[in-house]
Parts: structure tokens; sequence; C-alpha cells
């Protein structure tokens, strides 16, 4: 961490399958641990306590089935905004840790050192108004429906063992509405759109050197203006 100036938190949004992560992983191989950290904001999903406690796996689904994930309001923000605070005040953190398979949070927690650069990323990084004034610069990664909803489906059918009917009826249901109501919206307030037309979602596609240098370029040159790199 710099020894004059208090953390930069850039904050990185985009619909689901944008790119997003990408970018956000480029950036830390970029800088590398030492100087930038990565906080995933659906780290933040409320615990499975918050809505119910189920006695059956019926009773689990019915719970887990009412849950709009892709709603701010599923998301702590109170925990969220404390843990950005305390990083960028130079303290450390211990952020909770989502486990998607059971739909909960994990008992364990991830510990998390202040750097000189915090890059929290997720589809309401810029939607929830309690942390907008902690970010220094905002980014927001424009990508056409057609391709993330391409992209969506080859992740959740091959890598996570669903259906093509179900993920497109999560889509039309709460992932598209939820997109336009709450992440859309926060491109005509970021400091910086990035429009990302990326790789075709099918096959074992990877964004090659030149795609990835397309996308760091713009960010890296308003971190140069700001004085975090040279």
């Amino acid at each position: 961490m710099h020894p004059d100036r208090p953390p930069f938190l850039l904050a990185l949004s985009g619909g689901s399958g944008s790119g997003k992560s990408t970018l956000a992983e480029a950036l830390i191989a970029r800088f590398g641990p030492e100087r930038a950290v990565l906080l995933g904001e659906d780290a933040y999903y409320f615990p499975l306590s918050r809505y119910g406690d189920p006695k059956s796996e019926e009773e689990f689904h019915e719970i887990t089935d009412r849950i709009d994930y892709d709603s701010p309001l599923s998301k702590e923000e109170s925990r969220l905004l404390e843990d950005l605070t305390a990083l960028k005040s130079g303290q450390a953190i211990n952020a909770p840790i989502y486990d998607y398979s059971r739909h909960d949070r994990s008992e364990k927690t991830r510990h998390i050192d202040p750097t000189e650069i915090i890059l929290l990323e997720g589809i309401h990084a810029l939607s929830l108004p309690e942390i907008a004034p902690l970010i220094d610069l905002s980014v927001y990664v424009d990508t056409p429906d057609d391709l993330r909803l391409a992209r969506r489906l080859r992740r959740d059918v091959l890598e996570r063992g669903r259906t093509v009917e179900s993920v497109l009826s999560q889509y039309l249901s709460t992932v598209r509405p939820s997109h336009y109501r709450y992440t859309f919206p926060a491109k005509f307030q970021a400091d910086l759109v990035i429009a990302d037309e990326g790789l075709p979602a099918y096959g074992h596609v990877y964004a090659t050197p030149a795609a990835i240098e397309r996308m760091l370029a713009p960010v890296l040159e308003r971190l140069a203006n700001a004085g975090i790199v040279p």
C-alpha cells in the first residue's frame, strides 16, 4: 500500500456475461497481489437464514426459488460498506465467502489486507447508493445482450450442469428485468464505459492477449491520470 495515499477503489460492473470478471482478473495480473486485491460483490449475498430455515429439500427449493439473486436487495450492502470503508482506511477485513452449491454463506471467511488498489467487481458494484461515495473510478463493461446470454448459456450448461430451459427461464424472469432495472442504468453515471464485443461463447475459447489489452488500455490510462500508475 502506498504510504502517502489511501487505497484506490476501482469498481467494475456490467451485465452477467459482459466480460467484467475477465477485465478484473487482467488488472490483478497486471498489478500483482502486492498492489491490488479483488473483492467480489457476489460474496455479500445474504445467508439463507434471512429467508427461512428449510427442514427438507422441498422447503429448500421453495425458499431459493423465491429469491431474486439479480436484485441488489439480495446483497448485504451494510456489510460491504463496512468492509470497503475499513480497507480504504488501511484496515484488514475478513470478507464473507458465498457457497453457490448450498445457496448459503460459508462459515469460512477470506482475510484481505488493504492494498494500493482495491477492485470491486459485480453486477451491482455501481448500483448500491451507500457504496458510491467510496468509489474512485467506476467502470462499466457494455456488451450486447445476445453475446452475454450466449456466454451465460455456455457457462451454466457446460460448467454448472443446468438445462437450457432452466437458464432461459431464469434469464427471462429475473436476470433480464433486473439488469435493466438495476445494472444497466449505472452505465450512464460511470466514469468509463468499455465496449466488449469479445469472443463467441462456444467451444473452449479464451480472451486473447490483444483483446485483453484493448480492454485494459482505457482503464490504465485513467489510473495513470490519477497518479496510480506511471
